[in-house]
């Protein structure tokens, strides 16, 4: 009797154990099941700072959980790749960059990550289009007013950037090898310093990303070009650099990533989720205010464009000799 007991508890306890295997708690939780963090490039109040809290508000509310933005700034934006590159491929922890800090940073300065291996990209939604410019009251009307009085006056010119490497530096170093023109570059640590520069008159030109902006619509700079593929379309009559015969390009979209080897249930969701977000009435309001192109490149789109967009920057850096040889391998 006390072994039939025994064993009917026995079974009893299979049976109940099975039960709570297959009970719907205890299934693994459909992703997202808690908040998910995302690391910002940038520092706090600038354009891609704005834009991420933007569209990570809007995804949110698609993915029904929190999305926690904090900003890891540094390094050109190496700073919160690096941190990525680290961090559990669950689908928690992403990234908001610039395609400056997946392919032109690391291929100027040693990173601890593998630019084009340690990552999911996932979409790129906003371009940056980053112009040429000169106080209103200057003499140069265009670009080729401004190299012809560079051509005839070696050194004369002085010019303002964001910092050494970045891709305004690079479109002009691009330019005095193209032209053989001789100006002095004057960086400084962000694009707001570089146009404090210009208007101070302490350089004739800066060369420099959208924070530019608000001073063309009131008037006190002109853009003499932009270095991106297609025109602004709120500027229209500004010429490109590729309009003007100089083959070069500044490919700088506001991006999504995450780590590498994300499950492609996550991946797909996740991608889901903000390329609804960068359609929003919210996200479009940041993008027009800060003077921002939309774009749309999404998972092997994008990963099929920075590919390409790392051997279009490799040679461009070697042709004008700012770099010989990538500083870190892409995969």
């Amino acid at each position: 009797m006390r072994t039939t007991n025994k064993r009917l508890c026995l079974l009893m306890g299979v049976c109940l154990a099975l039960t709570i295997s297959l009970s719907p708690g205890s299934v693994s939780a459909e992703y997202p099941d808690r908040p998910i963090n995302v690391y910002v490039s940038y520092a706090v109040g600038g354009s891609l700072d704005m834009c991420t809290r933007a569209i990570c508000g809007a995804a949110e509310k698609i993915l029904g959980k929190p999305i926690v933005v904090e900003n890891k700034p540094g390094g050109g934006g190496t700073v919160a790749l690096a941190l990525l590159a680290n961090a559990k491929p669950d689908g928690y922890t992403l990234a908001s960059a610039t395609d400056s800090g997946i392919v032109r940073a690391p291929q100027l300065q040693k990173v601890t990550y593998k630019p084009l291996k340690d990552f999911t990209p996932l979409i790129a939604y906003a371009q940056v289009v980053n112009p040429i410019i000169v106080r209103d009251d200057a003499p140069w009307k265009n670009l080729k007013e401004l190299i012809e009085y560079a051509r005839n006056n070696p050194g004369k010119i002085k010019y303002s950037s964001g910092g050494v490497g970045t891709g305004m530096h690079h479109a002009m170093v691009l330019l005095e090898v193209k032209t053989g023109i001789k100006w002095i570059h004057i960086p400084y640590k962000g694009n707001a310093d570089a146009i404090t520069a210009l208007l101070g008159n302490h350089v004739q030109v800066a060369s420099v990303g959208p924070e530019a902006y608000p001073f063309v619509r009131t008037g006190k700079v002109r853009i003499l070009a932009i270095a991106e593929a297609k025109r602004h379309p709120v500027y229209p009559d500004i010429p490109t650099l590729r309009d003007l015969g100089y083959d070069f390009v500044n490919d700088a979209f506001f991006t999504m990533m995450g780590p590498a080897g994300l499950p492609v249930d996550v991946q797909n969701k996740v991608e889901s989720a903000f390329t609804k977000a960068a359609e929003s009435k919210d996200v479009k309001t940041v993008i027009d205010k800060l003077d921002l192109v939309p774009v749309l490149y999404v998972g092997k789109d994008y990963d099929t464009h920075l590919k390409n967009y790392w051997s279009r920057m490799e040679k461009s850096l070697k042709e004008t000799g700012l770099i010989k040889e990538p500083a870190t391998s892409p995969y």
